[in-house]
C-alpha cells in the first residue's frame, strides 16, 4: 500500500500541470454538484435569491446585466453546472490531447466568471484558487509548447506560495493570532467551529496557543521553502496538506483541500526548477 502511495505521489510530481488540472477540476466538480442539489439557496427568500443579489454586484453595462439575468434563470444555471461537471470529468480522465484539455480548462474558467454573481454568497477561496489554476493551465496549453506549459506551472506554484505567505502576514496584526487565542475563538463559532475540538482546545490552553502560533509561523514562512532549490519543500507541503485535511474535518472546508493540494506539484516544480512534464 505504501509503495502504491509513493508511486502515485511520484507520478503527480512528475506531471505538475496535469495534476493541477485534475485535482482542481475535482474542486469544480464538487462545487457544481453541490449547487445542483442545493437549489433552495436560489429560490425566493434564499441566500442567493436573484431579486436581492442582483444589485450586490452592479453590471457596468446593460448588455452585461442582460447576460447575468439570463444566467440567473434556474434552467440555465443548472445547465451550466451540468456542463461544468462534464468538463471537469474530462480533465480528471486520462485524456492527454492538448486541445481537449485546453478547451475544458477554458470552459471551466469562463463559466466560473459567468456564474459567480449567481452564487455571490457562499463562494470562498477554493473557488478563486481553482479559477486561477484552470485559467493558467488554459493559457499554458494555448501556447502549445513545453515552455508555455512550464510557465503556467511556475505561475501556479508562485501564486500558491504567495497565498500562504499573504494569509500569514495578514494574520500578524490581529491580537487574537499573536496571543494564540484565535483558533479557540474560531472553533466556538457555529459556521466554522467544531464542538469536540473546541473542548479540547479549552482543556489544554497551552497546546491551543502552540497550534495557533504554529499555523501563523508556517504560513508566514512558507515562501522561504522555495529557497535552496526547495530542499525542504516536500516536508512543507506535507505539513500544509495535513493542515488542509484538518480544516476539512473541523471547519468543513473540504474544497480547500482539493484546490490547494492541486497546486503542490507546481510548487515543488517551481522550487526544484523542473518543467511541466506534460
Amino acid at each position: 500500500m505504501l509503495q502504491i502511495i509513493r508511486g502515485v505521489v511520484r507520478s503527480a510530481f512528475a506531471q505538475p500541470l496535469s495534476t493541477a488540472e485534475r485535482l482542481s477540476a475535482a474542486t469544480h466538480l464538487l462545487s457544481s454538484l453541490e449547487y445542483l442539489v442545493r437549489r433552495s439557496d436560489r429560490e425566493p427568500g434564499g441566500l442567493n435569491d436573484w431579486t436581492h443579489t442582483r444589485a450586490q454586484v452592479p453590471a457596468k453595462s446593460k448588455a452585461v446585466q442582460a447576460v447575468r439575468d439570463f444566467v440567473a434563470r434556474e434552467p440555465v444555471t443548472q445547465a451550466l453546472h451540468a456542463t461544468r461537471a462534464a468538463a471537469a470529468i474530462v480533465l480528471i480522465a486520462p485524456a492527454r490531447n492538448n486541445t481537449v484539455r485546453l478547451l475544458a480548462n477554458a470552459y471551466l474558467a469562463g463559466t466560473q466568471i459567468l456564474i459567480y454573481p449567481r452564487h455571490l454568497f457562499g463562494t470562498d477561496g477554493s473557488d478563486q484558487v481553482s479559477f486561477l489554476v484552470q485559467t493558467a493551465a488554459a493559457l499554458g496549453r494555448a501556447g502549445g509548447t513545453e515552455a508555455t506549459r512550464t510557465a503556467a506551472v511556475q505561475f501556479i506554484g508562485a501564486q500558491t506560495a504567495l497565498s500562504y505567505g499573504a494569509s500569514g502576514w495578514a494574520k500578524l496584526p490581529g491580537d487574537a493570532w499573536r496571543s494564540g487565542d484565535a483558533l479557540v475563538k474560531i472553533m466556538r463559532t457555529r459556521t466554522y467551529g467544531d464542538e469536540w475540538f473546541f473542548n479540547q482546545l479549552s482543556r489544554y490552553p497551552v497546546a491551543s496557543r502552540l497550534v495557533c502560533h504554529a499555523v501563523l509561523a508556517i504560513e508566514c514562512g512558507f515562501p522561504l521553502l522555495l529557497l535552496r532549490r526547495g530542499k525542504y519543500i516536500e516536508a512543507g507541503l506535507l505539513v500544509m496538506a495535513s493542515f488542509h485535511v484538518a480544516n476539512a474535518r473541523f471547519m468543513g472546508l473540504s474544497r480547500f483541500a482539493w484546490a490547494f493540494m492541486a497546486t503542490y506539484p507546481a510548487v515543488r516544480a517551481l522550487a526544484k526548477g523542473t518543467g511541466a512534464g506534460s
